[in-house]
């Protein structure tokens, strides 16, 4: 039965204020880097498709360390761990102007996501030790609804100046004869005796890993299909951004509800339902502005995924051993990344674009059935503290 969510104690609304602040400064850095790279990667620097999947699978290797980081974090306080790394790889991105070729800008790409991994085991255990479970889902929720809001208004604002700019390029005095111009964390058997003995966990990880799968192998396809299937102009990228900041909004304060009334189970499949929508959208598109809608759908998912996730394993794992199950699943996500990436990148050169949409959206909705039965047969247990 549903009951109605209590107020926030002080000591919540405390924490709240310092991280609602990060996430509008991390929006601003979000929003004026990552819905560009692809773009420039591809369109400025002549990217192929295999550094394309080579980017994106050299980011999931990454991911492999998680254990080493959990590990490193041990039982110490997490927040000194949270904090360096992040800020290591997000002041990376200072020498993109000294990046002239695709390599120097991936491998740039790449570092911060080595660092950026690093961060994710304590980011968990100190959410676990900041929020109480039964105002986990709404306090996270307001936090990327926070960062969201902001996330409109660059958004939008980031469109208007490239359509300004696409307009002021009609001044321009062409002359006509140039008209064609140019806890202690073990190691791996530590890990395998976790999963080996929580049945729960090890089934959602299988779920996980097939709906990740169809994540990581369309990443080499999204530049292709914006610059050489559909002409997307950077005005419209612009635009993209916009409609996902808009349904981040909706989706961060509708997640953190949810995950708080009902199973976080039941969450979790709800996002892999949306998520599967994505490629659908992406497979079927002849015209930019449909990616409009796939770019709300992302939002959507990628809202769920951030959030719905870490709480679905901090409920199977408790405050011991959060960090470890967050190692565990985020190790795995490393392996799909590697392998998702250059399966990806075979299949644009076996098959097209639009082929590898086809395949993620197969893997995302068998892994969505999959965690709607699981969330049938079992309802993860919890103390409402």
């Amino acid at each position: 039965m549903e009951t109605r969510p209590a107020r926030f104690s002080p000591e919540i609304r405390r924490a709240l204020r310092v991280d609602v602040s990060a996430a509008l400064l991390f929006t601003v850095f979000a929003s004026l880097t990552t819905p560009f790279i692809g773009l420039i990667l591809r369109r400025e620097l002549g990217a192929t498709p295999l550094q394309l999947s080579v980017m994106s699978a050299a980011g999931g290797a990454c991911l492999l360390l998680s254990l080493a980081w959990a590990r490193a974090l041990g039982g110490r306080p997490p927040l000194p761990y949270l904090v360096w790394p992040s800020f290591v790889a997000r002041g990376l991105f200072l020498f993109v102007p000294l990046a002239s070729s695709a390599w120097s800008f991936v491998s740039l790409v790449v570092a911060a996501n080595v660092f950026g991994a690093a961060a994710a085991p304590a980011q968990a255990a100190v959410v676990e030790r900041l929020y109480p479970r039964a105002a986990r889902g709404r306090a996270l929720g307001l936090v990327r609804m926070a960062g969201a809001a902001l996330g409109v208004g660059l958004a939008l604002a980031a469109a208007v100046l490239g359509m300004a700019a696409s307009l002021r390029q009609r001044s321009l005095p062409v002359p006509a004869a140039a008209e064609n111009g140019e806890r202690a964390v073990g190691g791996l058997r530590q890990a395998w005796a976790a999963v080996r003995d929580d049945d729960v966990f090890r089934r959602l990880l299988v779920a996980s890993f097939l709906f990740g799968a169809g994540c990581w192998i369309q990443t080499p396809a999204h530049p292709l299909l914006l610059v050489d299937v559909l002409h997307v102009s950077a005005a419209q990228v612009g635009v993209f951004a916009a409609a996902a900041a808009v349904a981040t909004l909706v989706g961060s304060a509708w997640w953190g509800e949810l995950v708080d009334r009902r199973s976080s189970l039941d969450a979790l499949w709800m996002m892999y339902v949306v998520g599967a929508a994505t490629p659908a959208i992406c497979a079927l598109a002849w015209n930019p502005w449909m990616l409009v809608a796939s770019s709300v759908t992302d939002a959507l998912f990628g809202i769920g995924l951030d959030l719905v996730w870490m709480i679905v394993v901090i409920d199977l794992a408790g405050p011991r051993r959060a960090a470890q199950y967050v190692a565990i699943g985020a190790t795995l996500a490393g392996v799909r990344g590697v392998l998702g990436p250059l399966l990806g990148g075979l299949v644009i050169w076996a098959l097209g674009v639009r082929a590898v949409y086809l395949v993620g959206l197969a893997l995302m909705a068998g892994a969505a059935w999959l965690v709607a039965r699981e969330s049938g047969r079992h309802a993860v247990v919890y103390c409402q503290s």
